[in-house]
């Protein structure tokens, strides 16, 4: 036998209370059962495996569709349709899985959202006939769009904005990758991809400048040196 609080639904395992701990209200008898609960814990464990269950279906479920259509697509022959519901599928399913994964913040939630939507068009365009438009214009403006998230990150966490100076060396990395295409012919229209790593450089550089020590030492300790 324990007791239950009407006011704020917590149940009291102690049986010679008759006041609740939180709201000093009068408790009232309850059957647990036969189960006696210990603490008011979550069941953490079941809520994972549900979780890990459903991912694993889920999985099923995308490659499932993405071998049929592959086979649809080349018994069929013609356009390669195939290969965008695939990558559509699997967008959605790392998508779900780093939703779910506790180990993932929103931060990296937002940032590998950003990363794989330019990476999901490159594929559209190359499955499309690779008229370059996702290099010329997607791929650099997703990293614009990633700057101007770590610029809303430093002005909300203002008394902490240091700890992204990692997050800034991000798009200076991959805003080499357009450069390249540029020179390799790849990038037609070089402006967007240009404005894009001289604003990724212009951000660190001003970062690092305005953090002072604080700021160098974040990076040393991000990069182990």
């Amino acid at each position: 036998m324990s007791k239950k609080c009407m006011h704020c639904g917590i149940t009291v395992l102690d049986r010679d209370s008759d006041i609740c701990p939180l709201c000093k209200g009068s408790l009232t008898d309850q059957k647990l059962d036969g189960i006696v609960r210990y603490n008011g814990y979550p069941d953490i464990v079941a809520k994972r495996r549900k979780t890990i269950f459903f991912l694993r279906l889920l999985l099923s479920i995308c490659t499932g569709v993405s071998i049929v259509s592959a086979a649809i697509n080349i018994i069929n022959a013609g356009f390669p349709w195939a290969v965008i519901v695939a990558a559509s599928l699997f967008y959605i399913f790392i998508e779900f899985y780093i939703f779910f994964n506790p180990d993932i913040g929103m931060i990296g939630r937002i940032t590998v959202t950003i990363l794989l939507a330019a990476l999901f068009v490159v594929v559209i365009d190359a499955t499309c006939g690779f008229r370059k438009w996702s290099l010329n214009y997607c791929l650099p403006s997703a990293l614009i769009v990633f700057n101007v998230f770590i610029i809303v990150l430093m002005f909300v966490n203002r008394r902490k904005w240091q700890s992204y100076m990692i997050l800034m060396v991000l798009p200076i990395l991959l805003g080499i990758l357009p450069l390249v295409f540029i020179r390799y012919g790849l990038v037609t229209d070089p402006v967007l991809s240009e404005t894009a790593f001289i604003s990724s450089s212009v951000l660190f550089i001003i970062a690092l400048i305005m953090g002072g020590a604080n700021a160098r030492i974040e990076l040393k300790r991000r990069f182990h040196v």
